[in-house]
């Protein structure tokens, strides 16, 4: 059991008076124990000769086990053993019932979409519309990220997430219920210690349609709030709030039936070629796109000679290469306190109503160089395998 999730069972047992309980019961025994000692110790034909010969005399009542090795013969000793089964059947079964309202209060809060994640480096999607299912089965049933946990928070009604439980009940993947734009939501599904968050065009609930990209807008912001440094992956439905996804930190933003027009104008153009890209961007496919780290031994040499190595030892065609921009922001510059000056030349920035420092921080591609293109570090390989 991890430390996070041994902190939240002592919690719960806490908050449940189990510790409590628990601590009369010893208290009993301990008392018990003492006083069957006392008046027993002495008697002729008693069993009970030492203090330990109580205490093992006080659980296997208390438990009602009843070995009867061990006995009391005198009055006095009769009554603290009447006693003690008494109180020991009261406090046992509240000690009882506690343990078992704890988990049925898991299992409910599970059932309901309300518990809290304490796994970490999960992936977290927010929202569900009719690709989302699309998109959790790329991730699960075509192996895509293997044995990472998923956490889907939705709206969904509880029939629809009993469905979902169903058809992926063998996968890795927790539903959360709630508002992902909300804090105390995303704290639930352990957003600063998740890799990566996946904020989908929310359809879920009553949501309207139309205000689907603000509450990305939203969910992104309170996200980056959170966890500064997660990677985070967003679908808009109007390519106009992307500017407001780029300033909020978003590293990938995907506009929904972007490439429509080019797929349309290429059917006219060269006849087949949609159903090339559809094959090769399937999960489904033997074949498909795919990025992979460059090994090391290969900075500072061609594309071509990289080119031969994946198609010689991998039976994959090399693309293209990607690599991944850092934007330089105004927080970057500034210090991590909040100084007059810091707050003075923020304010600047914001009156000049100028993004300065908010340049294109998209992923840089470079498809099919020349074979004498040199790879550099920070390069990865797009690769069709």
């Amino acid at each position: 059991m991890s430390f996070p999730r041994l902190k939240k069972v002592i919690s719960t047992l806490r908050k449940e008076r189990f510790f409590l309980i628990a601590a009369l019961i010893t208290g009993v025994i301990s008392l018990c124990s003492i006083g069957v000692y006392h008046f027993e110790h002495a008697k002729i034909g008693s069993s009970i000769n030492s203090v330990w010969d109580g205490i093992w005399w006080s659980i296997v009542t208390i438990c009602t086990v009843g070995y009867g090795d061990k006995v009391p013969v005198s009055d006095a000793g009769r009554v603290v053993a009447f006693l003690l089964m008494i109180s020991g059947v009261v406090l046992l079964s509240l000690l009882t019932a506690t343990i078992a309202s704890v988990f049925v209060e898991q299992k409910i809060k599970e059932g309901k979409g309300l518990e809290t994640i304490t796994d970490k480096d999960h992936i977290v999607m927010c929202g569900w519309n009719d690709n989302t299912e699309e998109v959790l089965a790329g991730l699960t049933t075509y192996g895509s990220v293997p044995d990472v946990l998923i956490v889907l928070i939705s709206e969904l009604s509880v029939d629809e997430t009993d469905a979902l439980k169903l058809k992926y009940d063998k996968y890795n993947v927790k539903f959360l219920r709630g508002n992902y734009i909300y804090e105390d939501v995303l704290l639930r599904a352990n957003i600063q210690k998740a890799q990566i968050a996946l904020i989908m065009v929310d359809l879920s609930g009553t949501h309207p349609r139309e205000r689907a990209d603000e509450r990305t807008i939203l969910a992104a912001l309170a996200i980056k709030s959170i966890a500064p440094h997660i990677k985070t992956i967003a679908e808009l439905l109007d390519s106009e709030s992307r500017q407001h996804l780029k300033r909020a930190g978003v590293d990938e933003i995907i506009v929904r039936g972007e490439q429509i027009g080019s797929l349309l104008a290429s059917a006219v153009n060269s006849p087949g070629l949609p159903r090339f890209f559809s094959s090769i961007l399937s999960l489904s496919e033997k074949n498909n796109l795919r990025r992979v780290g460059i090994p090391r031994n290969f900075v500072g040499k061609t594309f071509g000679e990289l080119s031969r190595f994946y198609r010689e030892n991998q039976h994959a065609i090399l693309i293209g290469l990607l690599k991944e921009k850092k934007t330089m922001r105004l927080e970057d510059l500034l210090s991590d306190d909040t100084s007059a000056i810091d707050a003075f030349i923020k304010e600047k920035f914001k009156e000049s109503r100028k993004d300065i420092f908010l340049e294109d921080d998209e992923a840089m591609v470079v498809i099919n160089p020349d074979d004498g293109h040199i790879i550099v570090k920070d390069d990865f390989a797009v690769i069709l395998h």
